[in-house]
């Protein structure tokens, strides 16, 4: 990937789902989605998806070149009872979630392995597939809790061309 690519996913990530960009919802063939937003120096961003405790969606990028990337991502937390069986809810795995996107940023969800800890909390992004003659990326997103999954996301890559 190159860097315009990597700041516009990272930059319309931290901004909209995570931090402060413009978001909302939308209907898609008759499918209610949310949505966030992200329009800077970057270049274009934006994102839908379906979840609550499971779900998945996709990120569109464009760079200030032109060029088009999108992320699709599944996935999700274990049930509110698997979670509640652990002193948990489900805004303790999504602030997390935030928490280790956030600090990591850019060095994560792209084309490279990344891992973090904080106290009983391990963040770990696996680049499984990646291929070199065909431009797309195949990453295992997960957060433990005391060493048991809590969070699995699985999340693909490719340039729109």
């Amino acid at each position: 990937m190159k860097n315009a690519e990597r700041r516009i996913l990272t930059k319309g990530l931290t901004e909209g789902y995570v931090g402060n960009g413009i978001s909302g919802s939308t209907n898609r063939a008759g499918f209610d989605l949310k949505t966030s937003d992200y329009k800077g120096p970057e270049g274009e961003y934006h994102d839908e998806w379906a979840a609550n405790y499971n779900g998945g969606g996709q990120e569109l990028s464009k760079t200030p070149d032109g060029e088009s990337f999108t992320r699709v991502y599944i996935g999700g937390t274990l049930s509110a009872e698997e979670l509640q069986s652990l002193g948990l809810v489900k805004k303790d795995v999504i602030g997390k979630l935030v928490f280790f996107v956030s600090e990591l940023g850019g060095q994560t969800r792209l084309d490279q392995d990344a891992e973090m800890e904080d106290g009983r909390w391990r963040y770990g992004y696996k680049v499984i597939r990646k291929s070199n003659r065909i431009p797309a990326v195949v990453g295992e997103e997960t957060i433990t809790y005391d060493q048991l999954e809590v969070f699995l996301h699985y999340h693909g890559i490719s340039p729109v061309k």
